[in-house]
């Protein structure tokens, strides 16, 4: 009796993953589920259902190294095959493929690119939790880029101090553009260099700032009048830059404490539960001073305790509730939501989220997408519920 052979790696795959019979052909339905002919090792169940999927259902190739694996485990059932009057000669003299082996890229590189930091690196779920932590805190947003399947990240100082000490501890490939960039701050460094908004004789100014963050503030924020003074000031930690003590001084005595923390940081906490009513006074005339609309606030406890204590301050036509699709509109003051919605959001000028923890894909969405964050909770966590950085306190 001839010895049954197959043309593709993928042919015999697909019968020893019970997707095929001896014959070659389709042996299971919506009915049926496959069952190997074989005796197969319980590790390998899952892998070859998975590479039998791929090429018979989605009609997608092995990665080089799939395609290594395949080879290996069809030389692994040699003996058990034979049994069955298949022969995997073919398969040890010449492998041949139905599909073009996808040639993956594993390299782990960081480099500059169109005033981006770019990251790259085979896929990791240890540095994607690293990068999605940093872009909790960062200066400049953070996001994946998901055409080109690469990290970028606005390219601030912070960010490049950060990106360029964590491939180097990682062993990534660090371009010649970012280290060039990291020597120029650190000669910068040495000479007590500061990017820091300062009041001129008629107008404000970034001491040591850029041709393009100053092109930025006049076309997009308002210019360096005296009048636009808050929002210079509230864009001091998105932007990157700090703040001269004089300036703090008089804005503290002008608005408190509370409304400086707000202004100076991207990220804070409320843990007195006892004083909501009173912070979110607070919030309400900052973001009415800096026009930080529309608010959005994340409470999944479904408590509405935040809620309703915000929607005190604005008519019902300012008001809009995600959870029920309602439109926000040019004049809406207040957005809020209970689960994450799916259809992203643009622009989050500040949210106020009652959960610590905001751990997983749309809530890290919603984090970086948002300029400022208020926590309503004791503590904030990571994931598995462990706490996560010091976020400074509102009082």
């Amino acid at each position: 009796m001839a010895q049954h052979t197959y043309p593709h790696v993928e042919d015999y795959i697909e019968v020893i993953a019970g997707f095929k019979n001896v014959a070659g052909k389709p042996s299971y339905s919506i009915f049926q589920m496959p069952e190997s002919l074989l005796s197969l090792a319980r590790y390998d169940v899952k892998m070859l259902e998975s590479l039998a999927d791929q090429t018979l259902n989605r009609n997608t190739g092995y990665t080089d190294k799939q395609a290594k694996l395949a080879v290996d485990i069809i030389l692994k059932y040699e003996r058990q095959l034979a049994k069955h009057n298949i022969s995997v000669e073919p398969v040890k003299a010449n492998p041949q493929f139905r599909y073009t082996i996808r040639q993956i890229d594993r390299t782990s590189r960081v480099w500059i690119e169109n005033n981006e930091i770019c990251i790259r690196f085979p896929y990791r779920t240890e540095t994607i939790e690293v990068i999605r932590e940093q872009a909790k805190e960062s200066l400049g947003r953070v996001h994946f880029d998901r055409e080109r399947k690469i990290w970028l990240a606005e390219l601030t100082e912070y960010n490049l101090n950060w990106a360029y000490a964590y491939s180097r501890q990682n062993n990534f490939a660090v371009d010649a553009s970012v280290t060039d960039l990291m020597n120029c701050i650190l000669e910068v460094e040495q000479q007590g260099y500061a990017i820091e908004l300062e009041a001129g004789t008629e107008l404000l100014a970034i001491k040591n700032s850029t041709t393009a963050l100053n092109e930025y503030i006049e076309q997009e924020l308002g210019g360096f009048s005296t009048d636009n003074l808050l929002t210079l000031v509230d864009q001091a930690p998105i932007l990157g830059y700090t703040i001269n003590k004089i300036i703090e001084e008089v804005v503290i005595e002008a608005y408190g404490t509370r409304f400086w923390s707000l202004c100076a940081n991207r990220e804070l906490k409320v843990d007195s539960l006892g004083a909501y009513d009173d912070q979110i006074t607070e919030i309400v005339k900052y973001a009415t001073a800096t026009n930080r609309w529309p608010v959005y606030v994340y409470e999944p406890d479904l408590s509405s305790r935040i809620t309703m204590l915000m929607i005190r301050h604005f008519g019902l036509g300012q008001v809009a509730n995600l959870d029920k699709g309602d439109t926000v509109a040019d004049d809406t003051r207040l957005v809020y939501c209970t689960k994450i919605p799916k259809n992203p959001v643009k622009r989050i000028p500040l949210l106020i989220s009652g959960a610590g923890m905001m751990f997983g894909g749309d809530r890290q969405v919603w984090l970086q997408t948002a300029e400022k964050v208020v926590y309503f909770t004791k503590e904030i966590y990571n994931k598995n519920n462990k706490k996560g950085k010091e976020v400074c306190k509102l009082n």
